[in-house]
């Protein structure tokens, strides 16, 4: 469906960004706490299994949120239904434009003395994503999360994957986290997702 920015489709659009958003922080949240248990504790098959999970949702989240912000943007809901090349090919671009922007953002900011002082050194930022990035993404959202794929176990390591691109997903996540994610104060309202209830409420006459 196409949309106008400020429409009523909008709202709710971007309602469930919001929650997609949050889903994303608390499954990043999940994987820091078991991955801290397996630095301090050491791994064990239990602690790999919940910080593999966790990590696993996170990139199924953060997925999903980039591609409900290319439907906004693009102010059609419908644009991701595509098939085949053209949808790949508007998502993998999508996604590598912002992944390189968001580490062009933090490089220029160190240069201009910008950056908060907790950022890493200018080198860690000054680079070229690799341009796997987006299609390994892809792979990974879809296989190690959203299906149940035999590739999950013998031939997708997350482990290597967490190893070649986390730096990417976690500046993309952090760059929409302030305007997209929890903040102090009430909690939001969500509309029907924090209607949510498991009993129906008796109507009085």
């Amino acid at each position: 469906m196409k949309f106008e920015t400020g429409d009523s489709v909008d709202s709710d659009h971007c309602t469930a960004l919001t929650h997609e958003m949050f889903r994303c922080h608390d499954e990043f949240q999940r994987f820091t706490h078991y991955a801290t248990i397996m630095v301090m504790k050491g791994r064990t098959r239990e602690v790999s299994y919940r910080a593999y999970n966790a990590y696993s949702s996170f990139v199924h989240h953060l997925y999903e949120f980039i591609l409900g912000c290319n439907a906004r943007d693009s102010g059609n809901t419908k644009i991701t239904n595509k098939k085949g090349e053209d949808r790949t090919l508007i998502i993998d671009s999508y996604i590598m434009h912002h992944a390189q922007r968001v580490m062009d953002q933090y490089r220029d900011a160190i240069k201009d003395s910008r950056a908060p002082d907790w950022v890493n050194d200018v080198s860690f930022y000054d680079v070229k994503v690799p341009k796997e990035f987006a299609k390994d993404f892809r792979e990974y959202r879809n296989k190690v999360c959203g299906h149940v794929a035999y590739e999950r176990s013998s031939k997708l390591s997350l482990t290597q994957f967490y190893d070649r691109y986390h730096k990417y997903l976690y500046y993309l996540y952090r760059d929409s986290l302030g305007w997209w994610g929890p903040k102090a104060g009430e909690f939001p309202d969500l509309k029907e997702i924090t209607d949510f209830c498991v009993w129906i409420e008796e109507e009085h006459a």
